[in-house]
């Protein structure tokens, strides 16, 4: 069980570890106070992720005016729409490369940044940082249906921030082509998987705090080097 930090972290899991240790001080919500803070960090960890894809979208770096969209989830939301697609088409997007991390057989798991519930759970947990949650905090069955909520909510961050939460990037052009065509229903996982044995592929994780790279998964050996037993 995670315990309670006095120091704040950048890791994209530190919120959703803090709301889980505020969550357990609940005692089912009985301990209203450790509610609201498990509703605080939860909100949080939400902000956390959608910055995560954010950045990783942005063709530049940061700006200063960048940040002023930080303390609004829907402002983060709308940005990670406009640089990458509707929900249908992310959810084509990380399916596709679920797809090409599944034959390369990585197993980590890549979850699909699922902002519309990610935006409702904000909402739903900053409910509880208002006053008006003091205010009826004396409910009974409320603190108990609130607790109950707050585990759905921390069941769903646990899995959103779990496996390779990154937004995969595709350098070939050929390849971003399949991609497109795959997302608009046009290609299937087998013609994805014919396209990597035709040409071949390897996985490589390159780290941004120091530590060498290094080779993930099996790699896919291009057709013209195959040899028949």
């Amino acid at each position: 069980m995670p315990s309670i930090a006095l120091k704040r972290s950048p890791e994209l899991q530190h919120h959703v570890l803090q709301g889980s240790a505020w969550l357990a001080e609940s005692a089912g919500g009985a301990n209203t106070t450790a509610l609201s803070y498990a509703a605080f960090e939860f909100r949080l960890a939400i902000e956390r992720i959608g910055l995560q894809y954010w950045i990783e979208l942005m063709p530049q770096e940061m700006e200063e005016k960048d940040l002023r969209d930080i303390g609004s989830f829907k402002r983060i939301e709308n940005r990670i729409y406009d640089l990458g697609g509707h929900q249908k088409e992310i959810d084509a997007h990380f399916e596709f490369n679920r797809v090409v991390l599944n034959l390369l057989k990585v197993k980590e798991q890549l979850p699909t940044p699922k902002l519309g519930q990610l935006s409702r759970y904000w909402h739903e947990c900053s409910e509880l940082c208002h006053i008006a949650w003091s205010l009826v905090s004396q409910d009974a069955q409320l603190v108990v249906d609130l607790h109950a909520a707050l585990t759905t909510i921390e069941t769903f961050l646990t899995e959103q921030v779990s496996g390779l939460v990154t937004w995969p990037k595709i350098a070939d052009a050929d390849f971003d082509v399949l991609r497109e065509k795959f997302i608009a229903g046009q290609a299937s996982a087998k013609d994805v998987q014919s396209y990597l044995e035709e040409r071949g592929l390897w996985g490589r994780i390159e780290y941004n705090d120091g530590r060498p790279n290094e080779f993930v998964g099996e790699a896919i050996p291009p057709a013209s080097i195959k040899t028949t037993p």
